[in-house]
């Protein structure tokens, strides 16, 4: 008869008395049993009758039993054709080898009854509570301590305990990745358990589960250390950002906020490119019908005023503290932003023919046109073309001026004065001209 598999580390020994025909050296032990006992020496065996005790000794010669009427009673060994020890019920099953052991005696026993019919009686009632447990062990109930308990709760129960053994292993190992869940002891118990009752996949599942979640916090940790080092680069992040996801980050409330912050930047970024796009779009229609024009180039007004509504975008975008891995063109609002600021600044130096202030103006504005677009740079371009022939002009009528007024040509000096003031009214030029005019 097969029966299930339970493992040694599971099985609580259960020691089950020797039985069958005992000699007169093996018989020791407060333990009761039956005696056959012929008549006479001579007598055949099956004149046999049954001597019920409860404790038996041997000695040279003759055996003496406690009975329930004689407590020292004395028969001759000559006349002795079996002593039988009664078994001990077990007090656990909870093995297949140890429902083998209960057969072994059950079959001993039994060969007993035929052997000695005039004991089947007292074999039978010694046999009975053997036989009972042998059939709820077979019905799918385990013995231990003496308790009968279901098959699936006593395996649920030891396979608990094996996971209340690794469940601390888990949690509490530097790094999980070094503990290989399949080598581990407690988890290989827990998949032998599992061949026997299929139960037990439950837990081995919960083990897993708990094993699993680890590994992802261990991933989760490493990835965010990695997106937060300050020299990351968004080509760099965006992977890392695609296995968090992976990663159940709802698990994890660090993770989790992380991930929402970082979708909330993507989002205002991407928004934020469109608006700082759409008003580099918007610069660059500006710009394009001025490049040839002689005239300073001025924005419309309702350029400027998407420019100020860009620009205070980018400064509340910038109070956010945004990850600066994510890619925003704040260069390029920066440079509309200053643009449009300067742009009327050099609109008013250039009417007031200020134009070495102008000429400060440019340098910065070509920079920033540069980045806007090829629209923007051109309108500049020209202006900048304008005041600086202007302004070399300038230069080259004062340095005449200068030259002439100190060889005493006069009246030649004030023209080329009165020519360089016509460029430039500066203060300096009206004041030499004032003091050529009295000389």
């Amino acid at each position: 008869m097969k029966y299930p598999s339970i493992f040694p580390f599971l099985a609580t020994a259960v020691l089950l008395s020797c039985v069958g025909l005992l000699d007169a050296q093996s018989l020791d032990g407060d333990k009761p049993g039956i005696a056959l006992v012929k008549p006479q020496a001579w007598s055949k065996d099956d004149q046999a009758t049954v001597l019920e005790f409860q404790s038996a000794s041997n000695h040279t010669g003759y055996y003496q039993f406690r009975t329930s009427r004689n407590p020292a009673q004395q028969v001759t060994s000559a006349k002795v054709v079996a002593v039988i020890i009664y078994p001990d019920v077990p007090n656990s099953i909870t093995s297949a080898a140890k429902r083998e052991e209960l057969q072994k005696v059950i079959d001993e026993f039994t060969t007993s009854q035929k052997r000695f019919p005039s004991a089947a009686r007292q074999l039978g009632q010694a046999l009975a509570p053997l036989k009972e447990d042998a059939a709820k062990f077979d019905a799918g109930s385990i013995k231990e301590n003496g308790e009968w308990v279901p098959r699936g709760a006593y395996f649920q129960k030891k396979a608990a305990t094996l996971a209340d053994f690794i469940k601390p292993e888990i949690l509490s190992a530097p790094k999980i990745k070094d503990l290989v869940l399949e080598e581990d002891q407690y988890f290989v118990g827990l998949k032998e358990l599992a061949a026997t009752e299929p139960s037990v996949n439950s837990v081995i599942k919960g083990v897993q589960s708990l094993y699993d979640s680890r590994v992802r916090k261990d991933e989760r940790d490493s990835l965010l250390v990695q997106l937060k080092a300050p020299a990351i680069s968004y080509e760099a992040a965006t992977p890392l950002i695609a296995k968090l996801r992976t990663l159940q980050p709802q698990e994890d409330a660090t993770a989790n906020l992380f991930l929402q912050s970082w979708d909330a930047a993507v989002g205002k970024a991407g928004d934020l490119t469109k608006t700082i796009q759409g008003v580099q779009s918007d610069f660059e229609a500006a710009m394009g019908p001025l490049a040839d024009s002689p005239d300073t180039p001025a924005l419309p007004p309702a350029l400027v005023e998407s420019l100020s509504g860009m620009t205070a975008s980018v400064k509340q975008y910038r109070a956010g503290s945004p990850p600066t891995m994510i890619q925003v063109p704040l260069p390029l609002a920066d440079a509309m932003t200053s643009f449009g600021e300067n742009l009327p600044v050099l609109q008013k130096r250039i009417a007031e023919k200020s134009l070495l202030d102008a000429k400060t103006s440019l340098d910065t504005l070509v920079r920033h046109a540069a980045m806007i677009g090829t629209n923007t740079a051109a309108a500049i371009s020209g202006v900048q073309q304008r005041v600086n022939a202007d302004v070399a002009k300038f230069l080259a009528l004062r340095e005449e001026a200068k030259m002439m007024a100190d060889n005493d040509k006069i009246e030649e000096a004030l023209k080329k004065y009165g020519e360089a003031y016509e460029i430039i009214p500066e203060k300096g030029i009206a004041d030499q001209i004032e003091t050529l005019k009295k000389q």
